[in-house]
């Protein structure tokens, strides 16, 4: 992205469908890799609440992490009598209201799956909205839904049928979050027909807990900068910070009969802490929804170092900037740097070594287009550290597959020579 592409993005900035909801990216936790490998994905009364009250103790929900999120795990059916959506009864006997009902109690929003077609994703076992929009919207609200997520799976998938849901959803009187997770759009430009009916979009396809999924992800959004913005956000697909579940905790189906112990949380990491501090640095930088996809019970020491910085999460909710995107750290060379300029006047840049060995990244102030003079102070947002001031150009070694995130900040320092701060990552 040159500097006359984002001053344009600056000015242009998405201006969305706005039904009160989606003012900043979401927070919060989704179900679909905490319990069993990803995809396995099955949810339960008890595990929903206990993650609830894993957002309250642990002082997520005070940072900002609001959302419980059920993907394709509830595996509902339809009345044969109304055609109403039923929960299946081995994982939520009493249905669904009392969740969320519980989940309202701690002061968290609740979120729910189902799709645009007439089955579901997940093995197709259960049914999607086709036919039934505005029942099942009418089913959502007397329940409390606040945030539904609408796949693109089974028959009958199609544009319009996202466009009659989202109608369907405001008819009930209700503010939703309507969030788009495949379709058309992501090929279209400006997300196509996305921003006039969602508060959010997926960009791209499935996360995955490896590293050149990471990368998958945050191309989708390259170049694309201004296309989000407060009320309509594209979105990153959830995070995979400290593991995935781990596959002995599933057995049987995958299926509605499989069974699954949540009980005991396990993370079997599919990454190192570096990739880990990369998905999350850009997730960060690009203002991606940060939604957590693991299991937050056991929280590992990256995943406190990740999840829990409140400088990285005033970058990720900072709605009135830009998101970030990529551009040349520096004139002439061909390292780049993810950055996004904040509203205050700072810039978070994500240097990520995406080789496999450590390597020396650097960021030129002009290049990057800095408008406080030729210095700056800098911070090392993951460590929670100063490093001082610096004039024009900074350098670091960065380990392979690492990211140092930066906050860059005004001095008002007068320039000097150029100088290279060397920090070790």
């Amino acid at each position: 992205l040159t500097m006359a592409a984002l001053a344009a993005a600056l000015a242009t900035a998405v201006s969305a469908y706005n039904n009160g909801m989606g003012e900043r990216p979401p927070m919060g936790w989704q179900t679909w890799c905490s319990v069993g490998e990803c995809g396995e994905d099955h949810c339960f009364d008890g595990q929903i609440r206990a993650m609830a009250d894993t957002l309250v103790l642990s002082g997520m929900k005070d940072l900002g992490y609001d959302w419980v999120v059920l993907d394709d795990c509830w595996h509902p059916t339809r009345d044969n009598a109304t055609a109403e959506l039923v929960p299946y009864p081995r994982f939520f006997p009493d249905g669904m209201k009392p969740v969320i009902d519980y989940v309202h109690s701690l002061g968290l929003k609740f979120g729910l799956y189902t799709s645009v077609g007439d089955r579901t994703c997940h093995g197709g076992w259960s049914p999607g909205s086709f036919g039934h929009y505005e029942r099942d919207a009418r089913t959502f609200a007397a329940w409390g839904v606040d945030y539904v997520k609408i796949d693109y799976c089974g028959s009958h998938d199609s544009v319009e049928g996202h466009r009659n849901m989202s109608r369907a959803l405001n008819a009930t009187g209700r503010p939703m979050s309507y969030m788009l997770c495949r379709g058309p759009y992501q090929q279209q430009d400006h997300w196509g027909y996305a921003p006039g009916i969602a508060q959010g979009w997926r960009a791209t396809g499935d996360h995955h807990d490896n590293f050149a999924s990471v990368r998958q992800q945050v191309e989708a959004v390259r170049g694309k900068a201004s296309w989000s913005g407060p009320f309509g956000w594209a979105y990153l697909d959830m995070m995979m910070t400290g593991g995935q579940g781990c596959k002995d905790q599933c057995v049987g189906p995958e299926s509605d009969q499989g069974h699954c112990n949540w009980t005991k949380p396990e993370h079997c990491p599919g990454m190192s802490e570096e990739e880990y501090r990369t998905e999350a640095s850009l997730y960060v930088v690009v203002s991606s929804p940060l939604m957590v996809g693991t299991d937050i019970r056991l929280m590992t020491p990256i995943m406190k170092e990740l999840l829990l910085n409140k400088e990285a999460i005033a970058i990720n909710q900072d709605y009135k900037a830009v998101p970030g995107d990529a551009m040349p750290s520096c004139h002439g060379s061909s390292q780049e740097a993810w950055v996004r300029r904040l509203s205050n006047g700072d810039s978070a840049v994500a240097l990520t070594n995406w080789g496999n060995h450590t390597a020396s990244l650097a960021v030129c102030l002009d290049a990057i287009g800095w408008t406080h003079g030729e210095t700056a102070g800098a911070r090392n947002v993951w460590a929670r550290q100063s490093l001082g001031t610096f004039s024009r150009r900074f350098e670091a070694k960065v380990r392979a597959h690492d990211t140092l995130l930066l906050l860059l900040s005004r001095t008002g320092a007068a320039g000097s020579p150029e100088n290279k701060v060397a920090v070790a990552m």
